[in-house]
């Protein structure tokens, strides 16, 4: 009887802490509106699921084209190694990051809105201009039950530093 009061008892603090978790995830999501997750993510039933990899051998890292942006979506720790993280813009998946891992591609200049997904998925919109490059940084914190992630603007400076350690995301999209 008494380990059964003891297993309801941990049981009851773990689904607090799970549920204080979701709490602060809402707080810190307030503007994940369901509208902004539908711009940057696009919908559910074109969700695209990848088998993720690393390539250790190059690591290139372009200027943009004439008339673009270049986007840098870095994964700058092991912590969760093998949570992987894919990313949209505007409803369009990208690419997948798995740790210490990065990948880049293009965008026409404007506001973007992007969307990086793990267990959750977190938004960000984005301005971006001809010419520069930006970096977007993919975090993930590990939570009782599943991790969660999040996405913001890394600073130049930083990114470069970081970036030059990583190594390339590589993928295949799963049928």
């Amino acid at each position: 009887m008494r380990k059964l009061f003891a297993l309801c008892i941990v049981l009851l603090v773990f689904l607090g802490v799970a549920v204080a978790q979701d709490d602060n995830d809402k707080k810190n999501n307030k503007s994940d509106s369901k509208d902004l997750v539908l711009k940057a993510c696009g919908p559910k039933d074109h969700e695209v699921n990848y088998s993720a990899g690393t390539d250790k051998g190059e690591h290139p890292t372009p200027a943009p084209s004439v008339g673009k942006a270049m986007i840098y979506v870095l994964r700058a720790t092991m912590m969760g190694n093998k949570v992987q993280t894919k990313l949209a813009v505007d409803g369009e998946w990208k690419g997948v990051n798995r740790g210490n891992n990065y990948f880049f591609f293009e965008l026409a200049p404007g506001e973007h809105y992007v969307c990086s997904q793990a267990e959750n998925r977190a938004t960000l919109t984005i301005q971006v201009e001809a010419g520069k490059t930006y970096y977007l940084q993919q975090h993930i914190e590990m939570g009782i039950m599943k991790a969660r992630n999040s996405v913001d603007i890394m600073p130049e400076d930083k990114a470069k530093e970081k970036l030059a350690k990583m190594h390339l995301a590589t993928w295949q999209v799963k049928n």
